[in-house]
């Protein structure tokens, strides 16, 4: 029987003694599209690698949008229309956040530690979801149907004053007065811990009007960020999503780029193609360890090396994503969320790579380039990234040495 299944939480046991000492709440969302099975994640690493004590780890996992609802046996082109609903009009979206803000809910108790992972528009929902405990505080368990009116608290935008029309502001965010008094009445105060993304994707809902939620970018309540990015990706409809902290000085935030494309860097493909992406999951498993998270030493050593005989590899062959129908998306204009203006912007891609060239984030004053990316470039003659800066203007990241007992 496999350990896991959608939507699913590690079974909750012990004593009435044991239930009163703090636990790590893990909550792990997927991208969109991505199913279980042959073709695991890193976030469905992540999931396995965990300790199954439930004295000390409870788990929730959601698979994503866009995931069992097709079946096995369609053809690829069929599966994508519901891909490109989900990234372009933010569907299911909220389903994926209440879901886990319920489980936080429902199991955390005082001085519980939550742990949020999340790939590509699942990074997204935990960051969402970390909005939500920033602004309006953790409800208690007994009354779940505030999340529909705190969700649209957070995500209602105040219609714009006289000067923001005049300053060429169309809109606002949400009553953050409101957002405070709801708070203090029905919220807990809670803290994310641990804050791991696999390459999040820009702010969803591009078609129509583009969602972008307060807190969802820099964020004083999170304690750690660590969020592995992909140097090669350059579909519009995974446009890099940054942290920012440039008023947050209190989280230690780190975002570290690797080659390859978006799922060479958050998985998704068969275990003989994941080496480089096995390269991303060792980087953020080290981190987490640093972060006192609980894993089962057997299991992480048996994701490490994904199941085959073969592990993380920065020199494997980054396979081809532009098809035929990404190909074509590249044409679509999308309706984006300019962090400069405060406006809707409409762009086109056309297969343009990320941010050229690469430039620091937030508080960083240089690039972070995993010690992966170097080795590629020295084995790899052909790979020459258009925008990568030169070496000597960025920081070389290491895996953590805790890995040493895992490998």
């Amino acid at each position: 029987m496999d350990d896991l299944s959608p939507d699913s939480a590690l079974p909750s046991a012990g004593s009435a003694q044991d239930n009163d000492a703090p636990r790590q709440l893990v909550v792990c969302i997927d991208g969109t599209s991505n199913r279980f099975g042959d073709q695991p994640t890193n976030v469905v690493r992540l999931y396995r690698s965990l300790s199954r004590d439930p004295r000390r780890v409870l788990a929730y996992y959601d698979q994503g949008v866009g995931t069992f609802g097709l079946k096995e046996t369609l053809f690829e082109w069929q599966k994508f229309p519901s891909r490109i609903a989900g990234l372009a009009f933010g569907w299911g979206l909220k389903r994926n956040v209440e879901g886990a803000y319920r489980f936080l809910a429902e199991h955390y108790r005082p001085g519980d530690q939550i742990f949020l992972f999340g790939f590509s528009r699942g990074a997204y929902a935990v960051r969402v979801l970390a909005a939500m405990l920033r602004a309006v505080g953790l409800i208690d368990a007994h009354q779940p149907h505030l999340f529909d009116y705190a969700w649209t608290l957070l995500t209602t935008r105040m219609p714009p004053r006289d000067e923001d029309k005049r300053a060429g502001t169309r809109r606002r965010g949400p009553d953050f007065g409101l957002l405070g008094r709801f708070r203090k009445v029905f919220g807990r105060q809670v803290k994310v811990h641990f804050l791991g993304l696999f390459d999040t994707v820009t702010s969803v809902g591009w078609v129509y009007d583009p969602l972008t939620v307060p807190y969802s970018s820099n964020n004083e309540m999170v304690d750690v960020v660590r969020q592995a990015l992909a140097i090669d990706e350059c579909r519009c409809f995974f446009r890099q999503n940054l942290w920012f902290g440039e008023k947050d000085r209190k989280s230690d935030v780190l975002q570290v780029w690797f080659p390859g494309m978006h799922s060479d860097v958050g998985g998704g493909y068969a275990p003989k193609d994941s080496r480089l992406a096995l390269v991303a999951f060792t980087w953020m498993l080290g981190e987490a360890l640093e972060a006192g998270l609980h894993v089962d030493p057997a299991r992480s050593r048996d994701q490490l090396r994904a199941r085959s005989k073969q592990g993380p590899d920065p020199t494997a062959p980054i396979l081809p994503v532009m098809t035929r129908p990404w190909r074509l998306a590249e044409w679509l204009p999308l309706l984006v969320w300019d962090r400069r203006s405060g406006n809707r912007a409409w762009r086109w891609s056309r297969g343009r790579p990320r941010s050229r060239p690469l430039e620091p984030v937030g508080q960083e004053t240089r690039v972070k380039l995993h010690r992966s990316v170097q080795r590629r470039l020295d084995e790899c003659p052909d790979y020459r990234p258009c925008n990568l800066p030169a070496l000597e203007r960025c920081d070389l990241i290491d895996d953590s040495p805790l890995l040493d007992g895992y490998r």
